[in-house]
């Protein structure tokens, strides 16, 4: 594989997949289609403490998901920058792994069929574990109005949770909330990217390649070294980044980016021609290589 044909290529699909992305993620709102998933869900009957629930739950779970899918493109706009004639070599995949995982937080959050009640669940798992994270991390750096910002924030959470009346959380980093617990990094992406990949492939396998070089492990990082010659003569391993590593490495951002989409278009009940035409697209810049 040519390594400026790989760079254009990629830099090509990043480009029609952001413009799609913009206007496709964050234009519409999240606007539910007419009798769509999304637009029974904000008619639920559910009730809480104040009675009906109406929209604003429902909503809430539908403005998470929006803001990680801002997160992936923004990912997806920083993996294009670096691509170009001085790129780093390891950071394309650290920034990949990043986009990865938040859509694999959209795509479980975003899942079709599971009706209002389990996806504002899934919502308040997700909030209560950020905050219970935060609080963590401030503690461990001995922050204490930090500390006091994230117990602030836990408590409106825990709010929300009493006043719509669901299960009471369990404790804990990974809470679980009527049944519903966020995946872990590994398993959210391996689900995820299953249906993506060939049959014979590996999803957990592939999340751990990506894994691996952000933890610094040796077996990724070693991914990256190549044999060569020295101006002496002398054989020596040096950094490179194979094109095809760099390939498979923004594809897989952008299949992440594909496959988070699709769910919440399932749900949301949107138009499918832009979408189909970004994906005629994508087909005819790989295909062409």
């Amino acid at each position: 594989m040519d390594h400026q044909v790989v760079i254009a290529q990629n830099r090509e699909a990043l480009e029609a997949t952001l413009q799609f992305g913009e206007r496709a993620v964050r234009e519409l709102a999240w606007t539910p289609g007419p009798a769509s998933q999304a637009e029974a869900e904000l008619a639920n009957n559910e009730t809480g403490q104040s009675g009906h629930w109406g929209e604003r739950p429902v909503r809430t779970a539908y403005a998470a998901a929006n803001l990680m899918m801002g997160a992936v493109l923004d990912d997806l706009g920083a993996l294009q920058q670096l691509l170009g004639d001085r790129m780093p070599v390891i950071g394309p995949t650290v920034v990949a792994r990043s986009a990865v995982e938040i859509a694999s937080t959209v795509w479980w959050l975003m899942e079709p069929g599971i009706g209002a009640r389990r996806r504002v669940c899934r919502e308040l798992v997700l909030s209560l574990k950020s905050a219970r994270r935060a609080k963590q991390v401030a503690q461990d750096m001995g922050a204490s109005q930090a500390v006091a910002d994230a117990l602030q924030q836990e408590s409106r959470v825990l709010q929300r949770i009493a006043e719509l009346i669901v299960g009471q959380p369990t404790s804990g980093n990974r809470p679980v909330i009527e049944g519903e617990q966020a995946e872990s990094a590994t398993a959210g992406t391996a689900k995820m990217l299953k249906a993506a990949l060939p049959a014979n492939a590996s999803a957990e396998s592939v999340y751990r390649i990506y894994s691996a070089v952000t933890h610094g492990e040796l077996y990724g990082l070693m991914n990256f070294m190549a044999p060569g010659v020295s101006s002496t003569g002398e054989a020596v391993l040096h950094w490179h980044l194979d094109p095809d590593v760099l390939d498979s490495t923004v594809q897989m951002a952008i299949v992440a980016f594909r496959e988070a989409y699709r769910r919440s278009h399932q749900v949301m009940g949107w138009g499918k021609l832009e979408s189909d035409l970004w994906e005629i697209k994508l087909g005819k810049i790989f295909n062409a290589a």
